[in-house]
């Protein structure tokens, strides 16, 4: 989160300095001021220095000074500054809150929360309620006390129903809490408040896609729809080839083929030698049986030579294409390469059975011939005037017509 002091704790801090403060020190801080305001944090700092060392009992110099730091990426001595701070007027929610900003910035997630922990949001000023709401929540769940945050912002969110930062912190907390159904709606959420938090939206897509993986099949479909309908806005909005795969990948969850084709050319067309666009795409045209344009998908991916578990992927899904196509032996070949020893169990199995199979057909196919053959000469001895032997080969027949309805169907 960027530094924000408000003109309001500025102003505060300001008439609070005049009634302790020299003339020159005076004139130092409203340099440190205008110096802040106009982003000159090397100024403001030399400014505020020269304040504390005026005024070292002066909790607001330390503060503005630390803020200062901050802003211009010198946390170690930010946090010095501020801990100052803390320490002449541990009454300022502010200054805790500033702390807690650095101590985060700074990668010290459990200082962040100890220190932040103990305030009461609801004794604290009205403006800094969401800042501290956000900053105990990206302490507490950066310190696995996803719980926590999600209580907190929870609270505040009741309260600041428009700021989308507070459901795309609720997003977090609840993915780190396991609940990805939860997760999706907050993200959802944000995304519907602010339509240009591209991160929300994407991680409204990944939630909506986790959670349909793990639904009842009822609530599936309607997850992978909303993910996708998601996806489609974050796509067409920013057409990117991570949003353009994100929109595929729901898509094809969701069953809806063509559309998941669509986007996935559109991520292609962008980053042609990317194995995982083919490899989506020959799932999209297995399932509309498009079988030989899917291979060639999968043959295509193998040439970026792709590897670990993408490469299995690809393997596994030729096999069960060449399983689809009744082609065992390739098949077989596939799910070899894919390391799925069961799956080539399995179609050698078929493959043995298809061969009987076709043996049986065969001999089905000869007797049916020699059936008809019987019967076309007995018309034929029929006709010679040759009736008792006709009738000697016209009793055969209803065995053998009864034998081939028994061996062939």
């Amino acid at each position: 989160m960027k530094s924000r002091v408000s003109l309001a704790t500025i102003a505060g801090a300001s008439a609070l300095f005049m009634l302790v403060a020299t003339v020159t020190a005076y004139a130092e801080w409203n340099k440190g001021l205008e110096a802040y305001k106009s982003k000159d944090w090397a100024t403001a700092v030399q400014e505020f220095e020269e304040v504390t060392k005026t005024n070292p009992d002066y909790a607001g110099g330390y503060y503005m000074l630390g803020v200062s730091q901050r802003a211009s990426g010198q946390m170690s001595p930010a946090i010095a500054s501020l801990r100052k701070a803390v320490e002449l007027d541990g009454s300022q929610a502010s200054y805790k809150i500033a702390l807690g900003q650095a101590l985060l910035q700074a990668d010290q997630y459990q200082n962040a929360y100890e220190l932040l922990k103990p305030l009461s949001m609801s004794s604290m000023d009205a403006s800094h309620r969401s800042s501290y709401a956000l900053l105990f929540a990206q302490a507490a769940t950066k310190t696995n006390r996803p719980g926590e945050a999600i209580s907190v912002l929870t609270t505040q969110a009741r309260a600041d129903s428009n700021n989308y930062r507070l459901q795309q912190a609720l997003g977090t907390a609840y993915t780190a809490n396991g609940e990805e159904d939860k997760a999706f709606e907050a993200f959802k959420k944000a995304y519907e408040l602010n339509p240009k938090d591209v991160t929300s939206a994407r991680n409204a897509v990944r939630a909506g896609v986790s959670t349909a993986r793990r639904s009842s099949p009822s609530a599936k479909a309607n997850y992978y729809s909303q993910a996708g309908q998601i996806a489609d806005r974050l796509a067409n909005s920013s057409p990117t080839f991570e949003h353009q795969l994100l929109a595929g990948e729901a898509w094809l969850g969701a069953k809806q083929y063509q559309k998941a084709l669509g986007w996935f050319d559109k991520a292609r067309a962008q980053q042609s030698n990317n194995a995982l666009v083919y490899y989506y795409s020959a799932q999209c045209k297995t399932q509309m049986n498009q079988l030989n344009p899917a291979i060639g998908d999968l043959q295509q991916a193998l040439k970026l030579n792709v590897s670990g578990k993408l490469r299995t992927q690809v393997y596994n899904q030729g096999g069960y294409i060449y399983d689809k196509k009744k082609d065992y032996n390739n098949a077989i070949q596939w799910y070899q390469e894919a390391g799925n020893s069961g799956k080539v169990q399995e179609m050698q199995t078929k493959r043995d059975a298809a061969a009987q199979n076709l043996q049986a057909q065969q001999e089905c196919s000869e007797f049916k011939r020699r059936i008809d053959a019987l019967k076309l000469q007995v018309d034929e001895l029929e006709k010679l005037g040759d009736i008792e032997n006709a009738k000697l080969l016209q009793e055969q027949l209803p065995g053998l017509e009864q034998q081939y309805r028994d061996n062939c169907g």
